[in-house]
């Protein structure tokens, strides 16, 4: 009875774990805004509260066993979450913040309308900032992977293992040019505040789930989404196989440019990632 129980447990994290988690922290997000918190706040207690659920499911199900947890790395990547990731957003933000703002009030008043869709429905509005940044987003991570550049991003990949909180291990200067990017793109078309707290929990979200060890499979997702299954792909060693699958949260510029790749052999590719 044990066993069968662990195995209907452990079919459920393996195909429910991935979506559940992206439907979950945007209903998280949006029972905080309603109840008054403010949207950075609400970014940062559902990133916390996500990342230990992450690290405890790694335990319970991973994909791959021998992959234990390591308190150094652990610890050091928590100080890549903390310093390299928002001290570089941060200065991004006081240096384009308000000549970004003013350019697109400039732009605005020409057309004589906002480039926002205020109007449309919330889930609807955080759909159109997810494929605006992604365009972004994939043009700098392919830059950075098909140039000399990449020595800022191979810190990213210097880890033997995938596990949830490599998402955090960023470059400086990488942090600096991928997070300006998106969000000079999305600032110049006028996100709101809430849309802007929804966008940043799901893309923080799947960023943890897609590079833990857990045992995930997404099926038709894999076409939409930047999975579990098509970043571990990208976190390969050989160039030839990682110089894919180089949408953050979308895999549609993938797909559409014909750089998505799906490993015909899942259980080598999760023998040699690095």
């Amino acid at each position: 009875m044990t066993s069968r129980a662990g195995s209907i447990a452990r079919g459920i994290v393996t195909y429910g774990f991935y979506p559940a988690s992206l439907v979950g922290c945007v209903w998280a997000t949006l029972r905080l805004l309603d109840a008054g918190v403010e949207p950075g706040s609400a970014v940062a207690i559902n990133g916390i509260a996500f990342a230990v659920l992450c690290g405890v499911v790694e335990v319970l199900v991973p994909e791959t066993p021998e992959w234990k947890l390591d308190g150094g790395e652990l610890r050091a990547d928590v100080l890549h979450m903390v310093l390299t990731n928002t001290i570089p957003a941060a200065l991004f933000r006081i240096l384009f913040f308000s000549a970004v703002v003013a350019a697109s009030e400039h732009v605005s008043r020409f057309l004589g309308g906002s480039l926002w869709p205020n109007g449309w429905p919330l889930l609807g509005q955080l759909a159109f900032a997810l494929v605006a940044a992604e365009i972004a987003s994939y043009s700098i991570h392919r830059f950075l992977h098909e140039s000399r550049f990449f020595r800022w991003h191979s810190v990213h990949h210097s880890s033997p293992r995938m596990y949830f909180m490599l998402v955090g291990r960023k470059h400086p200067f990488q942090a600096f040019f991928t997070y300006g990017g998106r969000l000079s793109v999305l600032w110049f078309l006028g996100i709101p505040p809430d849309v802007f707290a929804l966008y940043a929990v799901f893309t923080a979200t799947n960023g943890y789930v897609q590079h833990s060890n857990i045992h995930m499979r997404s099926g038709v997702l894999n076409w939409v989404l930047a999975t579990p299954e098509l970043h571990w792909a990208h976190h390969e060693k050989d160039p030839a196989d990682s110089n894919s699958n180089y949408g953050d949260v979308l895999i549609l510029v993938d797909v559409l440019l014909g750089t998505r790749r799906m490993p015909p052999d899942l259980a080598k590719l999760y023998g040699g990632v690095g």
